[in-house]
Order: C-alpha cells, then sequence, then structure tokens
C-alpha cells in the first residue's frame, strides 16, 4: 500500500515537472514570436521612411530629432570642406579599403559629416589615397542616419586618429563627439550617406537591413516542437505505457 502511495506521489511530481518544462519553452516560443512582431513592425517603419518622399535638410533638421528623420532620403546644399577622414578596415566585395567621410557645410552655417563611400586600400598602406572632393557650391542627396556603427571601441571619447596629411585623418572608429574635437568643428548630430550618382560620391553600396523576424519564428518552431515531442514523451511513460 505504501509502495503504491509513493509511486502515485513520485508520480505526481514528474507530472509537474513536465508541465513546468513544457510551459517554459512555450513561454519562451511566445518571447520568441513577440520579438519577431517587434522586428517586423521596425522594418516596416524602416521600409516607409526609406521609400518617402526627399525631404529639405535646411529646413527639416532644426526642427526635429534624429529618429524622426533617420533613414529619410534628404537634400542638403552647401559645400565640400577640404578635410577627410578615412573610416580604416571596410571591405567591399572582399576587398580591404576605406570608407570616406567629408565634412559638409551647409547654406544655413550647420556642418554636417557626409559619407561618401568607398575607395580601396593603395598597395602601401602609408599612400595616400585619392579622396579630394569638390569644392563647389552643390546640392546633394543622401539618406540621413547616424555615425557608423563599426570599428573598434577603447571607450573613450576621444577619437584616436593617425594624421596621414595636413586634413586628412585615418581613424578606427567614428564617434561624431570625438570628431567634432579632431576637426575643430560643431558637427551636426547626423550623418548624410551620399547617394551613388550624388556629386562627390564614391563607391557607394549602403547594405539595407533585413526583416530579421524570421529567425525568431524559426527558434519559436523549435521550442514549441521541443515542448509538444517533450509532452508527448513524458504523457506517455506517465499514463499510456501503463495501460499498453
Amino acid at each position: 500500500m505504501r509502495r503504491s502511495t509513493n509511486k502515485g506521489v513520485g508520480r505526481h511530481l514528474l507530472l509537474v515537472l513536465l508541465l513546468l518544462v513544457c510551459g517554459g519553452l512555450t513561454r519562451l516560443g511566445v518571447w520568441q514570436l513577440h520579438r519577431a512582431a517587434e522586428k517586423h513592425t521596425r522594418f516596416a517603419a524602416f521600409v516607409e521612411r526609406h521609400q518617402a518622399p526627399a525631404i529639405d535638410f535646411d529646413t527639416t533638421a532644426s526642427r526635429t530629432s534624429l529618429a524622426e528623420t533617420l533613414w529619410r532620403k534628404a537634400h542638403i546644399r552647401g559645400h565640400f570642406l577640404e578635410l577627410y577622414v578615412l573610416l580604416d578596415n571596410r571591405v567591399l566585395h572582399g576587398r580591404p579599403g576605406y570608407e570616406v567621410l567629408t565634412p559638409f557645410a551647409t547654406h544655413d552655417g550647420r556642418v554636417v559629416l557626409v559619407d561618401r563611400g568607398w575607395i580601396p586600400l593603395p598597395s602601401d598602406r602609408n599612400t595616400l589615397p585619392e579622396v579630394l572632393a569638390p569644392s563647389d557650391p552643390t546640392t546633394l542627396t543622401g539618406y540621413i542616419g547616424a555615425e557608423p556603427t563599426v570599428g573598434i571601441s577603447l571607450g573613450k571619447t576621444a577619437v584616436e586618429a593617425e594624421i596621414m596629411a595636413p586634413g586628412l585623418f585615418r581613424v578606427q572608429r567614428v564617434d561624431l563627439e570625438g570628431i567634432r574635437s579632431l576637426l575643430h568643428l560643431p558637427l551636426s548630430d547626423r550623418v548624410i550617406y551620399l547617394d551613388a550618382d550624388a556629386l562627390g560620391a564614391l563607391a557607394v553600396d549602403w547594405p539595407v537591413p533585413g526583416d530579421g523576424s524570421a529567425r525568431n519564428r524559426a527558434y519559436a518552431v523549435q521550442w514549441f516542437t521541443l515542448a509538444a515531442v517533450l509532452a508527448g514523451i513524458g504523457f506517455w511513460n506517465l499514463y499510456g505505457r501503463r495501460r499498453a
């Protein structure tokens, strides 16, 4: 009698454990579905901004935050300054090179850092690359973004820059606060990523971020499947095998 009671208690404890584990796996699957929905919503907002008509940077930048204009196409009027920042260790189609950023002075007195695209690394790293930008007044078209989030961060505000020539700097990471100090310019908190056909553009190949939600949905299916399989095996061992 006591042995039968002990078996019954043990079976109930195993059932509770099984339910807890399966519940936890199911919650993980639901969390992954929520993450997928968040990513899909964020990507839809990006596509809407990316495909919206171009805005005028001079009139919009002073009235809106970076978050409101992020990845909007914009027209900007002014001229390039003779200062050049090379972001090191940038690879395009398997070739090493630099991403070239040049400050652009707008007609209303702002200074914006313009990412002009990529150039290949010379055979000798001490060779100065051709990065000159036209100095004549012009109107540029590109996308408004934040600073490039690539490179090595040393946890410092100042930018570790190598002076290659007067007005030409090589950096491992773009930090706008540090670049402001480096160039002694009141740079805007936005970066313009130049269109491929804009004046001064180099090799432009801006990657468009993907949705990213498919991976989370796949993880959700895995968690739900694991919970179902574990539940099936557990209930079979607890109840089905006695009746077989």
